[in-house]
C-alpha cells in the first residue's frame, strides 16, 4: 500500500500548454473563402507563388484539383522549379508528353524526386482527381518516409501517419475523398512547418514573431525582429498583423506561415489517471477545459474507461485527451545526458525512447543496468517509471513480429507500432508478451487465443466477442492485414493462432495461423501421373497355394496410375505427394496444406492471379495497389522467371520486366512471376 501511495503522489506532474501569442486576423484576398484557416493557408501558399486565384476574383475553395494540377504545386512548394528544365523533353509516362502543360512537374516528380506513382497499367492520368490518401502519401514520402515507416495497408498507414504528424489537421481524414483547393492550402501549409523522416526541419523557420508589413519594391518583408528580403517579392496585406514565423531558403524570405491556435510549441509533460474512473487532475491538463473527447489506445472512450497509471496527454486542436495503458517493463541500458536528469534512455537492444518531464523525477531514482517498468504515452514516449517489483502497475507490453530492420519487432503502444531492435524467438510466434528475466535477458511468452469461435469479418466478431474500432489483424509473418483483404466473411476459430482483448472486453489484435493443423507451402505445382505394377501371387491350375512346397509360381500382374505434387518454393522442392486432383496442372502457382505429420496433402488451391501488374504502381517494395485494392509484399517473396524456369530475387525481376503476375492469398502477394 506504501508503494501505491508514493507512486500516486508522484503521478500529479502534469502537461503544461503554451499559447500561441496574439494574432489578427486573416484577410482573405478572395470574397468566396470565409474559413479563417483556410484563408492563412491560402494567403501563405499566394505568397510563396504556389497557387492563386482566378481571373473573376474567386478562389473556389471546394473545387478539385486533378493529379496534374497537384504535381505542380508539390514542385512549387519544395522550390524545385529550378530543375524543371531537365524533364521537359523526356517521357516518363505514355499519357503524358512532353506537349502536355504539366509534363515537366509530372516528370520531375516522378524520376527525380521518387515521390509518386502511376497506375497498374503504366499510366499516370493526370486528368483524375487526386484523392486525399494520395496526396498525403506524396507529401510524407517528400518527408522521406518509406512503406516500411508507416506500416499498414496503403493509404490506412499514411493516413495514419500523416495524422500523428500534424500534416492533415484541418485537411480531413476521408483517404478516398477528392482533394479540394481549399484543403490542398491547408495540407502544404501544415507541410511548411513540418519535420523531415529523420526529425529535421522540412523549412528553415525563423522565431515566432509578427508581421508587420510587406515592400514589393524594395522586395522585403518585415516583422517585429529584422526585416527579410523576398525571394521573390509579393504583398499578402490579409496576413499583416499575424503572428507566425517566415519561412526562410538561402536566408530569403519564401512566405509567413501562421502559429496555430492553442499550439502546443512542445508536449514537456502528461498526467496520470489516479484512480479507475477518475479525471482528478485532468483539468489542468486541458487548460480548465471538461468538454473534450477521450481515446484510449487508439479507439473512442469515456471517462468510465480509465484507470489508475493511465498516461495522458492532450490535444487542444482535436480537443482530445489521449490515454495509453502500455506499460513495459524492460532492463534500462543506457541515458543521456545523465540519470539524474534523462532526455532520452535506451531499451531493447537500442531503440532510443524520449523522456517526458513527468518522468524526470521518477527515473532519477533508477539507474541504467537495471530492471524497471516504464509508462508510455501514445506516441511512445517514456511518461513515467516505477519498480519492475510492484504490484500497483505491471508491464503488460505486446510486441509483434517485424519491424523497421530485418528480424525485428513493432511495440504495441497506445494505438500505434513502434519499431524496436529486439526480435521474437520463432518458437514464439508472431505476437509475443514481453517480461524480463533476472539475469537481464528478455522473456517472451506466446500470445494465445482464449476465444472461441468463428472469425466473423462482416459481422466484426470472434466468437460472440466483438471488434474493437481499431482492431489489428496479423498474418503468422506479422504482415498487417486489412478487413478488406479477405475474400470470405468468415474463417474458422481454428485460424485463429491468438488474440487480445483491451480494457472494454473487444477484440483489438487477431494473429491469424496459416493453417491450424497444417504447414504451408507456396509455390509451383509439378504433376507427374506414375504407373505403378505389382505382382500379386495366385494359386496355381490344381489350386495349391504359394505356402505349399509344390506350388507352381504363377502371378496377376495389377497396375495402378498414381498423380502425384511436387512444390517448387523459390528453389526448395517439396514431395512428391500422392494426391486425386486432377484439375491441377504443371505450372500452377498452388497453396498447399500438409497434414500435422507433413507427410500428405490435406488440400490444395490455385492461387489468386493478377496479371499485367506494371511495378510503376508498388508502393515502395512492400505495397502494391492495384485495381483499387492494395497487397502487401513479404521482403522475401519468392519470384518466379517463367521465360527461364528460375527464381530470382525482387531487385533482379524488377530489372527483368516491367510488368510481373501477382499470386494472392489473404491479402497478400505469396509469389510474383515476370517473363517479357
Amino acid at each position: 500500500m506504501k508503494k501505491l501511495v508514493t507512486f500516486l503522489c508522484t503521478l500529479c506532474v502534469l502537461l503544461t500548454l503554451i499559447p500561441a501569442g496574439a494574432s489578427a486576423t486573416v484577410k482573405s484576398s478572395f470574397a468566396d473563402i470565409g474559413d479563417e484557416t483556410t484563408a492563412a493557408a491560402v494567403e501563405t501558399l499566394r505568397l510563396m507563388g504556389v497557387l492563386d486565384g482566378f481571373s473573376d476574383g474567386t478562389f473556389r475553395p471546394d473545387e478539385s484539383l486533378n493529379r496534374a494540377q497537384f504535381c505542380k504545386m508539390v514542385i512549387l512548394a519544395t522550390g524545385s522549379e529550378r530543375e524543371l528544365g531537365r524533364y521537359s523533353v523526356i517521357t516518363v509516362f505514355p499519357d503524358v508528353k512532353p506537349s502536355y502543360w504539366a509534363s515537366p512537374y509530372i516528370n520531375l516528380a516522378a524520376r527525380g524526386q521518387g515521390i509518386i506513382k502511376g497506375y497498374s497499367d503504366g499510366m499516370f492520368h493526370p486528368e483524375r482527381t487526386v484523392t486525399l490518401g494520395q496526396a498525403v502519401t506524396i507529401v510524407l514520402r517528400l518527408l522521406g518516409y518509406k512503406d516500411e515507416d508507416v506500416g499498414g495497408v496503403w493509404p490506412d498507414g499514411y493516413m495514419s501517419m500523416a495524422d500523428s504528424t500534424g500534416l492533415t489537421e484541418n485537411v480531413g481524414t476521408d483517404s478516398a475523398a477528392p482533394l479540394r483547393r481549399g484543403a490542398a492550402a491547408v495540407l502544404f501549409s501544415n507541410l511548411l512547418r513540418a519535420s523531415t523522416a529523420s526529425g529535421n526541419p522540412f523549412y528553415t523557420l525563423s522565431a515566432e514573431t509578427t508581421l508587420k508589413s510587406f515592400d514589393t519594391a524594395a522586395g522585403t518583408m518585415t516583422t517585429d525582429a529584422q526585416t527579410y528580403t523576398m525571394d521573390t517579392p509579393r504583398d499578402a496585406p490579409g496576413l499583416v498583423g499575424s503572428h507566425g514565423q517566415v519561412v526562410l531558403r538561402d536566408n530569403k524570405a519564401l512566405t509567413f506561415v501562421l502559429t496555430p491556435k492553442n499550439k502546443i510549441t512542445a508536449i514537456t509533460g502528461a498526467a496520470f489517471v489516479q484512480a479507475d474512473a477518475s479525471t482528478r487532475g485532468l483539468s489542468e491538463l486541458t487548460d480548465g477545459r471538461d468538454d473534450y473527447q477521450y481515446k484510449k489506445n487508439g479507439a473512442a472512450a469515456s471517462y468510465s474507461d480509465l484507470r489508475l497509471g493511465d498516461v495522458a496527454t492532450y490535444s487542444p486542436a482535436l480537443n482530445t485527451l489521449f490515454l495509453c495503458d502500455t506499460r513495459l517493463t524492460a532492463y534500462y541500458e543506457n541515458c543521456t545526458p545523465s540519470p539524474d536528469k534523462p532526455e532520452s534512455v535506451e531499451l531493447l537492444g537500442g531503440t532510443v525512447f524520449p523522456v517526458l518531464s513527468t518522468a524526470t523525477d521518477m527515473l532519477a531514482n533508477f539507474k541504467p543496468g537495471q530492471v524497471v517498468t516504464f509508462l508510455l504515452s501514445a506516441d511512445g514516449r517514456i511518461a513515467g517509471a516505477v519498480d519492475a517489483e510492484s504490484n500497483a502497475l505491471r508491464g503488460n507490453a505486446v510486441l509483434i513480429r517485424g519491424g523497421g530492420e530485418s528480424g525485428n519487432a513493432r511495440l504495441l503502444c497506445g494505438g500505434a507500432e513502434i519499431p524496436v531492435k529486439l526480435g521474437i524467438p520463432e518458437s514464439v510466434g508472431a505476437a509475443a508478451r514481453l517480461s524480463w528475466n533476472k539475469d537481464n535477458s528478455p522473456r517472451f511468452s506466446s500470445l494465445s487465443n482464449g476465444i472461441s469461435g468463428k472469425l466473423d469479418i462482416s459481422a466484426r466478431k470472434l466468437g460472440s466477442t466483438r471488434f474493437a474500432e481499431n482492431v489489428r489483424i496479423y498474418d503468422e509473418t506479422g504482415a498487417s492485414l486489412s478487413l478488406d483483404d479477405f475474400e470470405a466473411d468468415t474463417l474458422s476459430g481454428s485460424r485463429v493462432a491468438s488474440s487480445h482483448t483491451n480494457w472494454a472486453g473487444r477484440v483489438d489484435l487477431i494473429v491469424l495461423d496459416s493453417h491450424p493443423d497444417a504447414r504451408s507451402l507456396y509455390g509451383l505445382a509439378t504433376i507427374q501421373l506414375k504407373h505403378n505394377t505389382e505382382q500379386v501371387p495366385t494359386p496355381d491350375s490344381e489350386g495349391r497355394d504359394p505356402d505349399d512346397e509344390d506350388w507352381e509360381p504363377t502371378y496377376t500382374h495389377n497396375t495402378q496410375s498414381v498423380l502425384t505434387l511436387s512444390i517448387d518454393s523459390g528453389g526448395t522442392v517439396s514431395g512428391p505427394y500422392n494426391i486425386t486432383y486432377d484439375s491441377l496442372r504443371t505450372g500452377d502457382m498452388v497453396l498447399v496444406r500438409l497434414n500435422k505429420k507433413g507427410n500428405a496433402v490435406a488440400s490444395v488451391q490455385k492461387l489468386k492471379k493478377l496479371e499485367n501488374v506494371a511495378f510503376s504502381s508498388w508502393l515502395g517494395k512492400t505495397v502494391v495497389s492495384t485495381g483499387g485494392q492494395s497487397y502487401r509484399v513479404p521482403d522475401d517473396i519468392p519470384c518466379y522467371n517463367r521465360d527461364n524456369g528460375r527464381w530470382m530475387s525482387l531487385e533482379d525481376a524488377q530489372a527483368y520486366a516491367k510488368r510481373a503476375t501477382l499470386y494472392i492469398n489473404d491479402g497478400i502477394v505469396r509469389i510474383l512471376e515476370v517473363k517479357t
